[in-house]
């Protein structure tokens, strides 16, 4: 078996490799892509950095028995909007799901400046958004539905907001004073074009990668440009990335972002030390459509003591990722913990509640799969030789119900003590659920038995999906 692995996270990739060794000692490594073979080949493995693919599905397509970490398009789960538009698609499929339950409310927005914010909250599919804040407008913050502004194509808290009035949305977007002159317009339409080429070309949709911590940081404090490198390197396919420029004055650049989706703040929350945190879970979608939840689960804490939003917190205390935290903050006030030892709210839950949680978190990410497959393949393009790690987050409310937040496409993970751990035994889990789709795994020995057993299967459409009219793959 032909092998080569360059992760995203590149402290993994030495025990990815020894990974693959305890099922296939004879596999051929390459240290690099240029030294794999272009002929067929009988079997080949990848793992790759999922913003940096392009050239690799043609190897998979070479290959009688291969196997990539990517699938060609997951756009449906990864990008806010259409994970919006897939939980609208299945509540009119499918009435009975509780998918919808467990999804806050979410609008979907094209916002460009803030002097037009009120046509853009008219041209909205949902008007919900716009009737609650007129309807806040009389009432007293307390009292108010507040809401979470979120770009829909980038992740790591970048370019978040929390409002309850029209006023207040406004006031985070960039004003038309901005707005490009002649020049820069017809260059970036030009740019533009030019991208629309590409795309046609190449037939696969992409969101965009995160930021890297300083960036999202500096968008509650300050303003500046996404990390270079990150901005304008690939995706599954190699495609430039917009380079976001974020102003001084806190106003997000939401004329260059435009696709956003507002979602209801869930304000209920049980504090661990006083401070907000959701639990972050390891989901493995395999071929066709198999999909796992690992079992072991993060707890993931914000950095400052929470407030409610009518106290008008820092965006530190309200949110959660760990790209708003630098390393030596998560480390130190240790934001990663395990979830089913070190997650103790202040508010006493039910017994049993971390089951409960986990039951939740099972039942939506299966049903949230099953609709995206259904309701939108074009844009989760599920095919046998591909397989993908995400992660998703959920936030559980002080009556111990599971809010899904978001799904993101190649997770980060940190060597450092508890999220490390866990790190080391999900890549080998997801190494030995790898082999054994390709007929790989040493299944029959023991020693691997509670390898095996760290997932769980939660879904199982491969034989209940259309037959994928996918044959090649080509981001080239």
């Amino acid at each position: 078996m032909h092998v080569f692995i360059n992760g995203a996270c590149p402290w993994l990739n030495p025990h990815l490799r020894k990974f693959i060794l305890d099922h296939v000692p004879d596999a051929i490594f390459y240290d690099s892509f240029e030294d794999f073979p272009n002929e067929p080949l009988e079997e080949s493995f990848q793992y790759l950095d999922g913003w940096e693919i392009g050239r690799n599905f043609a190897i998979l397509n070479n290959s009688k028995n291969g196997l990539i970490n990517a699938y060609p398009s997951s756009d449906a789960l990864a990008r806010k909007d259409y994970l919006a538009r897939v939980v609208d698609f299945w509540r009119a499929k499918r009435p009975e799901s509780k998918l919808p339950d467990h999804v806050p409310l979410t609008v979907r927005l094209s916002l460009d400046y803030a002097e037009y914010v009120d046509e853009s909250l008219t041209a909205a599919d949902d008007l919900s958004l716009l009737y609650s804040l007129e309807q806040n407008e009389s009432r007293e913050p307390i009292e108010r539905d507040w809401w979470i502004l979120k770009p829909a194509l980038i992740d790591c808290g970048a370019g978040i907001r929390i409002f309850s009035t029209v006023e207040e949305l406004a006031s985070h977007l960039e004003l038309a004073e901005y707005e490009y002159t002649d020049d820069e317009e017809e260059a970036e339409e030009e740019e533009e074009r030019e991208k629309e080429k590409e795309k046609e070309k190449d037939g696969v949709s992409l969101s965009l990668p995160g930021l890297n911590a300083l960036d999202a940081l500096v968008t509650t404090i300050s303003g500046f440009g996404l990390d270079e490198k990150k901005a304008q390197g690939g995706g599954k396919g190699d495609h430039k990335r917009v380079q976001y420029v974020f102003k001084k004055d806190g106003r997000i650049p939401s004329a260059q972002m435009r696709e956003f989706v507002a979602q209801q703040y869930i304000v209920r929350i049980p504090p661990v030390e006083g401070k907000k945190w959701h639990v972050r879970a390891y989901v493995l979608a395999m071929g066709r459509l198999k999909v796992h939840v690992f079992r072991e689960l993060l707890a993931l804490l914000a950095c400052e003591d929470y407030q409610p939003p009518w106290e008008n917190p820092s965006l530190r205390s309200s949110l959660t990722n760990t790209a708003l935290q630098d390393e030596d903050e998560f480390v130190s006030n240790e934001s990663m913990r395990d979830f089913w030892s070190d997650a103790v709210p202040e508010k006493l839950l039910r017994d049993g509640w971390k089951e409960g949680v986990w039951d939740q978190i099972c039942n939506v990410t299966a049903e949230l799969f099953k609709a995206a497959a259904h309701t939108m393949a074009d844009k989760f393009n599920t095919v046998g030789k591909s397989f993908e790690l995400f992660a998703a987050d959920f936030l559980v409310d002080d009556n111990g119900k599971v809010w899904l937040l978001e799904v993101n496409e190649t997770p980060a993970f940190y060597n450092h003590d508890k999220a490390g751990e866990l790190a080391l035994r999900l890549m080998e889990s997801v190494v030995f659920a790898a082999m054994e789709h390709m007929g790989k795994a040493r299944a029959g020995d023991g020693k691997f038995d509670a390898v095996k057993s760290r997932f769980v299967k939660v879904l199982d459409e491969t034989t209940n999906l259309p037959k994928s009219q996918i044959t090649e793959i080509n981001c080239s």
